[in-house]
């Protein structure tokens, strides 16, 4: 069967399905996945108000890791540990200091150098709110280092503005990278 034009084209056929499938492109995704740049390799710290209750710390940190190309839908970072000391910064949140002033003293304070980026979470459900902070003297872009959103629409994978928030989010991570000296 081989010698017949069909058995030919069978023959290349299974080739070239095999030939897709070891390169991923068979696979639901899989051409897809490896597309596009690499995340960006950053070092977060997330400091919450300690008047935070239990419950708005998970979402803040699940609105974070949603962020990380590890997490449960993929996403812009490589969150990297910071190595700073967390309740300097919670300290922060509630300051009579402004707060901005007071996370970018701990972050001299504390040595930290390069794309190190502490966010300031406040806030729960619809009046959540972030402050980026990077390691520069003042913001790259003080418009997009502060950000609002609903926490439960951030979060809900149904909710319309779920992308808008997430991508608001990611915008106050990459200022405070650019702050940084990215």
């Amino acid at each position: 069967m081989q010698g017949t034009p069909s058995g030919v084209i069978r023959m290349r056929l299974l080739i070239l399905l095999s030939a897709l499938i070891v390169c991923g492109f068979a696979a639901p995704g899989g051409a897809m996945a490896q597309a596009g740049p690499p995340p960006l390799r950053v070092k977060v710290l997330l400091a919450s108000s300690p008047h935070l209750d239990a419950t708005s710390r998970t979402q803040h940190d699940a609105m974070l890791q949603s962020l990380s190309a590890g997490g449960p839908s993929g996403g812009w970072f490589e969150l990297l540990p910071t190595g700073l000391d967390l309740a300097e910064f919670e300290h922060c949140t509630i300051s009579a200091q402004d707060t901005r002033t007071c996370a970018s003293r701990q972050l001299a304070e504390q040595g930290a150098t390069g794309a190190t980026i502490v966010v300031l979470a406040g806030g729960e459900g619809a009046r959540a709110s972030w402050i980026c902070v990077g390691t520069g003297p003042r913001p790259s872009s003080p418009d997009r280092q502060f950000v609002r959103f609903d926490l439960n629409a951030a979060l809900d994978t149904a909710s319309p503005k779920r992308m808008e928030t997430r991508a608001a989010a990611a915008a106050c991570i990459t200022s405070a990278g650019a702050e940084s000296g990215w």
